[in-house]
């Protein structure tokens, strides 16, 4: 019991760290400052009428190869139907955008979007999950941007 009461006690001088806190310190600056670039994932949930059954957006996102995803996007940038050059306060930055669809045949849950290359996670994004019906398709729309 004493050791408990110890414990306890330890518990309340150590400061709170908080999740939310760093989520909160995520946004458009900061991701360009710390990795030179950001992205905004959006997905659309449509049943097999194509009516619109579910949406997500995130910006919660892991970038595990930033080398490689650099080389890929230097490749998209190429193509001027997903690449614009907007400016910033000043500042040129290129928006570069990718399409993926997924059509299901099961009932599933999805709660992560993956960017691979060569069967390699490069970039990831979780988020809350939604259940998929059969025939249902899962359209993610990546949109990368960096500094120009």
């Amino acid at each position: 019991m004493l050791k408990l009461l110890l414990f306890l006690m330890i518990l309340t001088f150590i400061p709170p760290l908080s999740f939310a806190d760093e989520l909160a310190d995520h946004n458009f600056e900061t991701s360009i400052q710390q990795a030179d670039i950001y992205i905004i994932l959006q997905l659309e949930i449509r049943d097999p009428n194509q009516n619109l059954v579910g949406y997500i957006e995130t910006d919660r996102i892991t970038v595990q190869n930033l080398h490689i995803l650099s080389g890929i996007l230097d490749d998209m940038s190429q193509n001027s139907e997903n690449t614009k050059i907007v400016t910033i306060d000043d500042k040129k930055y290129e928006v570069i955008t990718g399409l993926g669809n997924a059509k299901f045949d099961y009932d599933t849950v999805v709660s992560v979007s993956v960017i691979a290359h060569d069967e390699q996670s490069i970039v990831f994004a979780n988020y809350d999950g939604f259940q998929i019906k059969p025939g249902d398709v899962l359209i993610s729309t990546w949109t990368m941007i960096r500094p120009a």
